[in-house]
């Protein structure tokens, strides 16, 4: 939300099916040249892969955000099951860095 200067407003306008769609495109990226996916939900402009951890990490982001929008709405289920997204992203994340720690 810092980053971008995104609100909580403004999440819940995209909402979390829209959230989760990026989150996934982010998730499944692989580094900068990873192309944008058919279901990225915004323009082209906003699609900005990097690194692998990077795109971890706004996974992580957005599914979090996802998650608070599906909470915010009522939708307890749906929140959950982004919770557990968000705890995929933190295992990749460690599995990344602990790899890159022994290096």
């Amino acid at each position: 939300m810092s980053e971008e200067g995104w609100s909580i407003q403004h999440d819940d306008q995209h909402g979390p099916v829209v959230l989760e769609s990026a989150a996934l495109s982010y998730r499944d990226a692989q580094d900068a040249s990873s192309p944008q996916p058919a279901f990225w939900p915004w323009s082209a402009e906003w699609w900005k892969p990097k690194g692998r951890q990077r795109n971890l990490e706004r996974a992580g982001a957005l599914y979090q955000a996802a998650a608070d929008a599906a909470e915010r709405a009522g939708d307890y289920e749906r929140r959950n099951d982004l919770l557990g997204h968000v705890e995929s992203c933190s295992i990749l994340l460690d599995s990344i860095i602990s790899a890159d720690t022994v290096k």
